[in-house]
């Protein structure tokens, strides 16, 4: 499958929601409220930058970019971080190399905008992704961790300067 990877545009909201749910669902099948968040992606859009992956014509894979720190979806309010929020990969196409053509686009953003670091938070679960962020150089990052109700997630980052 030739994959790439761009912007989310209107046309690809409803099936990057489909995909991000879909993911998510395989970790956590009770998804409660977060399923809204999941699939609001014209509002992350609106603030952030969401990419898709098209593969065979389709989105397979999804992620956002977030390179304010001050917006309300950034994962740290260090100036110099930018984010990746919500990476998810259709799981019928599990795999394949999308879950890294997204990170690495989302790298490549990060280092055009100037920030230093490019941080996620990560459930312990999502053992797939965890991979690919370590293959991809990302270092587990404990002074990002947050825990919430019953959820704990797990920071990573990835310096984009060497001096990280």
């Amino acid at each position: 499958m030739q994959i790439s990877v761009r912007r989310a545009q209107p046309g690809d909201y409803a099936a990057a929601g489909d995909v991000a749910v879909a993911a998510y669902r395989v970790i956590d099948p009770q998804l409660g409220t977060y399923e809204s968040r999941l699939r609001d992606v014209a509002g992350r859009n609106a603030e952030a930058f969401v990419l898709v992956a098209i593969g065979d014509g389709k989105v397979v894979g999804t992620a956002t970019y977030v390179s304010d720190p001050s917006s309300r979806l950034a994962e740290s309010d260090d100036p110099n971080d930018a984010g990746l929020r919500m990476l998810a990969v259709a799981p019928d196409a599990a795999g394949r190399g999308i879950g890294t053509a997204l990170v690495r686009h989302a790298l490549d953003l990060a280092q055009r905008d100037g920030r230093r670091r490019l941080v996620l938070l990560t459930r312990p679960q999502m053992r797939a992704a965890h991979a690919i962020y370590e293959r991809l150089g990302f270092t587990r990052a404990p002074e990002l961790d947050e825990r919430w109700e019953e959820v704990t997630l797990l920071g990573y980052g990835r310096a984009l300067d060497g001096s990280w």
